[in-house]
């Protein structure tokens, strides 16, 4: 008797979606959010090789190597570096989503997404003024690292970055296409480091001068610093040390403790340049491709609070800086 193997394609309706297993991508998202099998184990309450064998099962089912072994950490390979952000983006949304359901529905409610820099950096230290303008409010704010893989009906608001042809491409698809947005706030990148930094007698009085400082990178904008540097002319340049953290508003605050250079937003960074926390050696050199949005949805349109949410956006961040 002879048999014959093979993937098991589906059968229910047309487009259905073709995805591996859950527990296959629960195990790979936990294990590449942590860098680690342990802790990937410790989050899911199961053994560390029942983390090891669903991420083999995952690479057989997808027939491409995800991770490999750095000593006892565990690194992601060039595909499994390209699979995790939208892998993490859907379980964020799947979290979100079911947190909305299992949270009672007040009247007063305004759910935000927001991008984590921003909302450190700019949203929260301004956000008690909304709520002083509109008292009552019960504002529900999420943070995510994720710029264009959302869904824009998933909260009352989202504000997002974009460039002018990349909001351009998502107008056009369809869940886009009843959707309000509005720019609020340039997004405009520039060196940012601590006055201290410069107290050390290295000069910092061109940009080719970085190559003999630490640059602070961070994995939620991973090509910034080689777009600056490109725009400025020199996108040869290496700096002395590289230290990358996960998100950008933590290379900020990494500057603002000396530790090196960050690029950083002056509007979103007002209060940290005007107390002197934060100094800006090249303010002319400004990488500003990028723009904040809000992005109403579309059930939001009927809720004031949403719609005075977004007029306080747009107030606030046209607002002089």
């Amino acid at each position: 008797m002879s048999s014959i193997h093979t993937k098991k394609e589906s059968t229910g309706a047309a487009g259905a979606r073709p995805l591996p297993p859950m527990n296959m991508l629960r195990a790979f998202e936990a294990a590449a959010r942590w860098e680690s099998v342990t802790l990937a184990a410790q989050e899911l309450h199961v053994t560390q090789s029942a983390v090891s064998h669903q991420i083999k099962a995952l690479e057989a089912w997808l027939g491409v190597a995800l991770v490999q072994r750095n000593g006892r950490g565990l690194g992601l390979t060039a595909e499994g570096f390209a699979y995790f952000p939208s892998l993490r983006s859907a379980f964020d949304q799947i979290a979100s989503a079911t947190t909305r359901l299992q949270r009672p529905q007040r009247k007063n409610a305004l759910s935000v997404n927001s991008m984590a820099s921003l909302s450190a950096e700019w949203l929260i230290p301004q956000l008690a003024s909304f709520c002083a303008e509109v008292p009552g409010v019960d504002v529900q704010l999420a943070t995510t690292v994720h710029f264009a893989e959302f869904d824009p009906a998933a909260y009352d608001v989202s504000i997002r970055c974009f460039t002018e042809p990349e909001l351009a491409a998502l107008r056009q698809r369809a869940p886009w296409r009843s959707i309000q947005f509005g720019a609020f706030l340039a997004n405009t990148l520039t060196p940012v480091c601590s006055p201290q930094l410069l107290r050390g007698g290295t000069p910092l009085k061109t940009p080719a001068d970085l190559q003999n400082y630490t640059l602070l990178h961070s994995r939620s904008t991973a090509l910034v610093w080689q777009d600056w540097l490109s725009a400025a002319g020199l996108p040869q340049l290496q700096a002395k040390h590289v230290v990358t953290f996960d998100h950008a508003h933590l290379a900020v605050q990494a500057a603002v403790q000396g530790m090196g250079i960050a690029l950083g937003n002056p509007p979103q960074l007002r209060a940290e340049l005007d107390s002197g926390l934060l100094h800006t050696p090249f303010p002319e050199h400004m990488l500003s491709d990028r723009t904040n949005y809000w992005i109403m949805a579309p059930q939001a349109a009927q809720n004031p609070h949403a719609v005075a949410f977004c007029a306080w956006l747009q107030r606030n961040g046209s607002s002089p800086t």
